[in-house]
């Protein structure tokens, strides 16, 4: 049998469904995954403590200690500052570019630049 994913163990301990193979389990992954939530953060807590358990030992304790429930926790998208784009189209620079700069510039040199690029007419 091919090794699993290591968060399909998450997903077994949340659904309430026992996995008995655990040969793709990854503790660090897991702790991981449970350590976002409210819910569980003592019990990540807790194994990051006894990290040395075996894995079977560690899920078992995932499994009957953590509540049945949906937990998913999507990646935070970096926010870009205001005025990004038209610094980048300004002085023509690339998006990095434009952020090296985005420290030198205040809120009153970007909206200069905005009046100044501005074109008239209907938009």
């Amino acid at each position: 049998m091919a090794k699993r994913n290591p968060f399909d163990y998450v997903k077994s301990i949340n659904k309430k469904t026992y996995e008995y193979d655990l040969s793709g389990y990854n503790p660090f992954l897991t702790n991981r995954a449970f350590a976002g939530f409210i819910d569980t953060i003592m019990f990540a807590e807790h194994m990051n403590q006894y990290h040395l358990l075996s894995p079977a030992l560690q899920y078992d304790f995932y499994y009957y200690g953590v509540r049945k429930g949906s937990r998913f926790d999507p990646i935070p998208k970096p926010t870009e500052p205001d005025g990004l784009e038209v610094v980048m189209a300004y002085f023509n620079y690339s998006k990095q570019k434009a952020l090296e700069v985005m420290s030198l510039l205040s809120k009153q040199d970007i909206q200069n630049m905005v009046q100044s690029m501005d074109k008239g007419g209907n938009t």
